[in-house]
């Protein structure tokens, strides 16, 4: 079994805060800070885990690049947000408790998968965490998948290029 240290405790409370506040932060900005600061606890989550490469792209690529573009967004959208402010929310409350409990069945059902596997820890491979098989997994053992992830990719920004420009003409 593992032993969880102070810092372990710390960041994942930090996590969970911060990721509370984006939810429930009610002005755009302050929730993208409040991801912002999400990303940063999981990528020192992911150095106490040893997993340094993760950890470095979790805060080039979600905090850096993501996060400017979800700048981007609601600099361009803040008066679509002013003005969608100004309606009252229509859910159901049934809706809401159902949606609720099904979240709360599916932390405990996890939570006990995640318990029960416990006790059946394997030890790390020698090379975890480690540059190189990664790339030897993505570029050898995976290379058509995520080859065509790739393009996947491209197809979704020309057509999005396409129904973007389509609608500008009209």
């Amino acid at each position: 079994m593992w032993e969880v240290t102070p810092i372990q405790w710390f960041l994942g409370s930090l996590l969970l805060l911060s990721s509370l506040g984006v939810i429930l932060l009610r002005k755009p900005v302050h929730a993208s800070l409040s991801f912002l600061l999400t990303l940063l606890a999981l990528a020192a989550l992911y150095l106490q885990l040893s997993a340094e490469f993760i950890a470095v792209m979790q805060v080039l690529i979600y905090g850096g690049a993501i996060l400017v573009i979800f700048m981007f967004v609601i600099i361009l959208f803040q008066d679509a947000h002013a003005q969608i402010a100004r309606f009252k929310a229509q859910s159901l409350p049934a809706l809401l408790w159902i949606t609720a409990a099904a979240f709360a069945g599916g932390l405990l059902f996890f939570g006990r998968q995640l318990i029960g596997s416990a006790a059946v820890r394997k030890p790390l491979p020698e090379h975890f965490g480690f540059v190189e098989p990664l790339g030897k997994a993505l570029y050898v053992d995976f290379f058509f998948p995520f080859e065509a992830v790739l393009l996947l990719f491209l197809a979704a920004i020309v057509g999005a290029l396409y129904i973007g420009k389509r609608e500008d003409i009209e």
